[in-house]
C-alpha cells in the first residue's frame, strides 16, 4: 500500500507542476518575456513556491488577496457539489443495482433509456425550466440565492448547513429550512449527470458480478436475490467504479459554475465568471489554479480510498507497471 501511495503522490505532484507551468506561461504572456532560460526557471520555481504558500496575487478589481476570496467563495461551491454527489448516490445506486440485476430485461432498458435522456439534457436549459415551473409558477422553491436575505448566519466554516449550528436554538431550524429550500433546485439539476453515470457504470459492474461463479454458488445455497445482492454483489460491484466517479467531480464543478450564474449562487463559479467579465486576470489565474488542484486532489483521494477498500485495484495498477 505504501508503494501505491507514493505513486499516487508522485502523480499529484507532477500534475500540479504542469498546471502551474501552464499558468506561469499565461502570466508571462501578460507581462514581459524573459531572455535567460535560467532566469525563467527561477521565476517558475518562485511562482510555484508562492502558490504553495497561498500567495495567488491581489485582485485588480476588489483589491483583496485572491486566496482570501477563494476561501470565502469555495465552501458554497463545495456544499453544492457534495449535495449533488450525495443525491446522485442515493438515486443512482438503487437504480443501477436494479438495472444490473435485471440484465437483458425491459426494466434495464427502461432505466438506461431514462438515463440517456437525463444525460443528454443541457443543464442550463433544465435549470431555467425548473426555475420557471417550480419557482415562478408554483412557488415551491426560491428562485435564487443561498438563504433568505433577512437571515444573519455567521461565516464560521462557510458551509451554510454547518454554520447554522452557531445560531440561537430558536433561529436554527428556520435558517436550516431556508438553506435546504434554496439548495434544492441547484442540487437537483447538478445531480442529473453524475446520477446517470452512477446508474450506467453500476449496472454494467453489477451485471458482471452477478455472472460470477461465487454468486451462482450463493444462489445454490438457497440465499434469496436480496441477500445475494446485499451480502455479496453490491460491495464487489461498487469499488471498481469509484475512480471514474471521482473523475466526475471535475465535470460537476464545471457545471456548477454555469448553474451558479443561473441561480445566483454565491460560489467560486459565479465569482470566476464575474472576474472574466471584468478582465481580472490575476483572479482568473488563481481561481483556475485552485479549481484544477482541487479536481486532482479529489481524484487521487478517490483512487487511494478505492485501493484501500478494494485490493484488486492495487493489483491492476501494479500489473500496468
Amino acid at each position: 500500500m505504501l508503494r501505491y501511495l507514493i505513486r499516487r503522490i508522485n502523480l499529484l505532484v507532477i500534475t500540479f507542476l504542469i498546471i502551474n507551468l501552464i499558468a506561469f506561461i499565461f502570466q508571462q504572456n501578460q507581462n514581459v518575456l524573459v531572455e535567460s532560460q535560467d532566469f525563467w526557471f527561477k521565476q517558475y520555481a518562485l511562482f510555484v513556491f508562492q502558490n504553495i504558500n497561498g500567495d495567488l496575487g491581489v485582485s485588480s478589481i476588489s483589491g483583496k488577496p485572491v486566496f482570501d476570496e477563494l476561501v470565502s467563495f469555495l465552501p458554497a461551491t463545495l456544499e453544492l457539489c457534495f449535495s449533488a454527489f450525495l443525491l446522485s448516490f442515493i438515486i443512482g445506486i438503487p437504480l443501477g443495482t436494479l438495472a444490473g440485476i435485471y440484465h437483458q430485461h425491459w426494466i434495464r432498458n427502461l432505466i438506461l433509456s431514462v438515463t440517456m435522456v437525463g444525460y443528454s439534457i443541457p443543464v442550463f436549459w433544465l435549470a431555467l425550466l425548473l426555475v420557471m415551473n417550480s419557482s415562478l409558477m408554483l412557488g415551491w422553491f426560491p428562485v435564487s440565492g443561498r438563504y433568505d436575505l433577512l437571515l444573519e448566519i455567521p461565516q464560521v466554516t462557510g458551509f451554510g448547513i454547518i454554520d447554522v449550528m452557531w445560531l440561537e436554538p430558536q433561529a436554527r431550524w428556520p435558517a436550516l429550512m431556508s438553506i435546504l429550500s434554496h439548495l434544492a433546485l441547484p442540487t437537483l439539476v447538478l445531480a442529473v449527470v453524475p446520477t446517470t453515470e452512477v446508474i450506467r457504470q453500476l449496472s454494467n459492474s453489477m451485471a458482471k458480478v452477478m455472472s460470477e461463479n461465487y454468486i451462482k454458488a450463493a444462489a445454490t445455497k438457497g440465499l434469496s436475490k436480496r441477500q445475494i445482492v446485499t451480502r455479496h454483489a453490491l460491495h464487489n460491484a461498487l469499488p471498481p467504479i469509484l475512480p471514474s466517479l471521482g473523475l466526475q467531480f471535475g465535470n460537476v464543478l464545471t457545471m456548477a459554475m454555469v448553474l451558479e450564474v443561473v441561480f445566483a449562487w454565491p460560489g467560486i463559479g459565479r465569482w470566476l465568471i464575474s472576474s472574466i467579465y471584468q478582465q481580472d486576470y490575476i483572479a482568473i489565474q488563481g481561481g483556475m489554479l485552485a479549481v484544477s488542484t482541487l479536481v486532482i486532489i479529489t481524484f487521487v483521494i478517490t483512487d487511494l480510498f478505492t485501493a484501500l477498500i478494494h485490493p484488486l485495484r492495487r493489483r491492476e495498477v501494479y500489473a500496468q507497471h
